[in-house]
């Protein structure tokens, strides 16, 4: 986050900075060949000026004196060439040094003109020859690019100026943001863990009921089946007509009986799942998948089971036990399938549980999540695991439990 923030802030910046300097130098580099070719026209056509006596009367002695002491003294005066009127060379003299001379050159005729003495003037009369004037650009760029040097040096401190700001400006919003996502963190941890002994409390409840309905209901209904069976036989020894009576009433007190004793079983099985203390998590799996196919022969439900299930109990395999008992549930109620299907599959630390039909499937955009669903959402949840569903044809949940998270709070 710091780093994605640092971008944000400093790329505009590094961005603006480098068109400017970059503008700067072509602007640099602009200002020095408008400068020389304004010096080379000058520069030409003062040497011709100058060089109208010195043609006339053949001294061109002067006339080198003069260049030599105009290259000496401006550095960006490469060479001067003198040429008569047929363009040929009179007088060349160039400067020493490193200097690296223009292609273009700059040229202005020497004119020969008629002083009049009654007029106050001159005329020109003819030309006499032409001076060449090639400029170096080499001094006026090496100071062009100590000044761009300079002007680099104060963006660049202007730039690590931003760069610290904004550095010093993240760290207090990572801290802060930090600190946010640990107290969301916290907060989640805590949800899940009161989710947990929420469930946990919810089924030790369960449990002690489904013990006390089978300690004290179902002993209290084998004691009367117990009787009823020793009235009828009593009755078999007495006389026929109220035997016979005794009998019918016998044998209607075990029925009701026997019924309030399944009716029992059934409660117990409903509030605590017995089959998973008599058969473990597969057995009990392969138990409820089996009862459910021979309930709803229209659909064939089919249980595959990998890995070792053995250190898996109590609350994991609770957990586990009744996310499988209310998909099948929702299969049976509202998929209207011909096959469904059962994956429970232990990999090191994880137990991965996949239940997928060919039904009619839901879009989960306009059907809310049932009380089902809702309820395996948040068992798995309360487990640190992850939950995920494809409605797209039939119906497919794919539940990540963690093993480690229920040997921890075991």
């Amino acid at each position: 986050m710091r780093g994605r923030l640092l971008a944000i802030t400093l790329l505009p910046v590094l961005v603006l900075c480098a068109t400017l300097m970059w503008f700067q130098y072509q602007s640099r580099q602009g200002e020095v060949a408008a400068e020389l070719a304004e010096r080379g026209q000058l520069l030409a056509a003062a040497l011709a000026a100058n060089s109208e006596m010195s043609l006339m009367h053949g001294q061109l002695d002067e006339l080198r004196a003069t260049v030599n002491g105009m290259l000496q003294t401006d550095s960006a005066l490469h060479r001067v060439t003198l040429l008569d009127a047929a363009r040929k060379p009179l007088l060349d003299v160039a400067a020493r040094g490193d200097g690296r001379a223009e292609a273009r050159y700059y040229e202005a005729a020497v004119h020969k003109r008629l002083l009049y003495v009654t007029g106050g003037g001159k005329r020109n009369v003819g030309t006499m020859g032409y001076v060449q004037v090639r400029m170096s650009p080499t001094a006026l760029l090496r100071k062009a690019r100590q000044r761009f040097q300079l002007e680099l040096a104060v963006a660049l401190a202007g730039l690590l100026a931003c760069a610290g700001l904004a550095w010093r400006m993240t760290s207090g919003f990572a801290a802060s943001l930090q600190a946010s996502m640990q107290a969301v963190r916290a907060a989640d941890a805590e949800k899940r863990r009161l989710l947990q002994r929420v469930t946990t409390a919810v089924e030790d409840e369960r449990k002690a009921i489904a013990l006390e309905i089978h300690d004290e209901l179902n002993a209290t209904l084998i004691a009367i089946r117990l009787e009823a069976q020793q009235i009828d036989g009593l009755a078999q020894r007495g006389e026929e007509d109220a035997a016979q009576k005794i009998r019918d009433k016998a044998q209607a007190i075990t029925k009701l009986a026997l019924g309030l004793y399944n009716s029992g079983r059934s409660l117990v099985r409903r509030l605590r799942p017995e089959m998973l203390d008599m058969l473990g998590l597969q057995g009990a799996l392969e138990e409820m998948v089996r009862q459910t196919g021979s309930s709803h022969p229209a659909c064939r439900f089919t249980l595959r089971a990998e890995g070792d299930f053995a250190g898996i109990d109590g609350e994991a395999a609770i957990c586990a036990y009744r996310i499988v008992q209310e998909a099948l549930s929702n299969i049976v109620k509202h998929a209207r399938a011909s096959a469904a299907s059962v994956a429970v599959v232990r990999r090191a630390d994880a137990l991965h549980i996949d239940v997928a039909d060919d039904g009619v499937g839901f879009d989960p955009a306009r059907t809310a999540d049932g009380v089902g669903l809702a309820g395996m959402r948040e068992r798995v949840q309360a487990l640190g695991g992850s939950f995920a569903m494809d409605c797209a044809s039939g119906t497919r949940i794919a539940i990540t439990l963690p093993v480690a998270a229920w040997r921890a709070g075991t």
